[in-house]
């Protein structure tokens, strides 16, 4: 079964750091468990419990031997926080990780087809305006999409 985190969504994180997750991204959830990390661009990722299991996976196959490996490795596995979803649909955004991306009350929850990214409005601007103008067409041509 292939999973698919899709879609862009507008939250709010409460005063107590939680946030509810969109029902259509909740829906791709092994089983309301998740796993919150730093991830690249300043944000932060969801990953399912499968998911994330995968990205383990890849992780290791990095190589101990080389130092950007290493790093990149300890800051997602450091900043890696385990939670699920509660019965409103909430999860808990660790200050940690809330200060990584610049989260204070609103957010944007998109989908990222193995994950979910959890983004600083004014930051998901900025990512979104990569791709604004046609650029979306130059970027898939340089990844020989």
């Amino acid at each position: 079964m292939c999973l698919s985190f899709t879609g862009e969504y507008r939250h709010t994180v409460d005063s107590k750091g939680r946030l509810i997750v969109p029902s259509r991204i909740r829906d791709e959830l092994d089983d309301e468990a998740i796993v919150l990390t730093r991830y690249f661009n300043g944000c932060i990722a969801m990953w399912s419990r499968r998911g994330w299991a995968d990205l383990e996976r890849s992780l290791l196959q990095l190589g101990r031997s080389n130092p950007e490996a290493r790093s990149v490795v300890r800051s997602v596995a450091a900043s890696a926080h385990q939670d699920e979803v509660d019965r409103q649909g909430r999860i808990t955004l660790p200050a940690n990780l809330r200060d990584y991306a610049g989260v204070d009350r609103n957010v944007v929850v998109t989908g990222a087809l193995d994950h979910g990214e959890i983004w600083n409005p004014e930051a998901w601007a900025q990512e979104e305006s990569k791709v604004q103008e046609g650029r979306l067409d130059e970027l898939a041509a340089e990844l020989n999409f």
